[in-house]
């Protein structure tokens, strides 16, 4: 099986579709001043949890980097929500998509480059073809136009590592105080460590970057839906 890393195009590429949204996470992990490895906010956005029964405001906003006690004190509550596929990790955001959304949108969007989002009926083909490991949610976007499609967030969640070697010098260790994760620079050069990749997933994510990783079989379904203004570039694995 062949794996591709999902990208947004350059930004002077001819587009093919209109469409964009502006829209944010429902809650919000702030990140942490940490006593051993200082202050730090990663990245992750997990669309599928649901924080609606944590009683904590400080979590529907979002804020800069607080203190340890404090972090602690709200990992404490989001933990329990969370499967244990997914880290815990600061600046992390977790529930839909909240916003506004225009124009028209293609079968497959990533913008932010973070982020990819599915027209419903891509989510639809995708799993009438058997494809598996497909969390979409559903956005929550409102649009002045009655025919702006739903639109799902399709969440990856780090289950595969980027091979050490080809990881450069500059990384930092693992913070067993805190729990921040291993950090590098993401390598213009890149592969999949074979022995992480999960058996059978289609979309998945990777361990200490934010590229998400889909399946040759993804991308040929959703080719079937017409163009779209995504670029797909192969992760050999080794």
């Amino acid at each position: 099986m062949r794996y591709f890393e999902v990208k947004s195009p350059q930004w002077d590429a001819p587009a093919h579709w209109s469409g964009a949204y502006r829209a944010s996470h429902r809650w919000h992990l702030p990140g942490v001043d940490c006593p051993r490895c200082g202050s730090w906010a990663g990245m992750g956005a997990y669309p599928s949890v649901d924080l609606s029964g944590v009683e904590e405001p400080v979590l529907a906003k979002v804020t800069g980097p607080t203190s340890f006690a404090e972090y602690m004190r709200l990992v404490s509550l989001v933990r329990p929500c969370l499967p244990s596929a997914i880290p815990i990790k600061g600046g992390s955001s977790f529930g839909p998509m909240v916003g506004t959304a225009r124009g028209k949108f293609g079968p497959i969007t990533c913008w932010p480059s973070w982020e990819v989002v599915l027209r419903e009926d891509a989510v639809e083909l995708l799993k009438a073809e058997g494809l598996n490991g497909i969390i979409a949610v559903r956005m929550e976007l409102k649009s002045r136009r009655s025919t702006t499609p739903t639109l799902y967030e399709l969440e990856s969640r780090p289950l595969a590592k980027l091979h050490p070697d080809c990881i450069g010098e500059w990384k930092t260790p693992p913070c067993d105080v805190c729990g921040r994760p291993e950090m590098f620079d993401l390598p213009p050069k890149r592969w999949l460590l074979r022995s992480s990749i999960p058996d059978g997933l289609d979309v998945f994510g990777l361990e200490g970057a934010n590229p998400r990783v889909v399946s040759e079989r993804f991308v040929e379904v959703l080719q079937k839906l017409g163009p779209a203004d995504v670029t797909y570039r192969e992760l050999p694995a080794g």
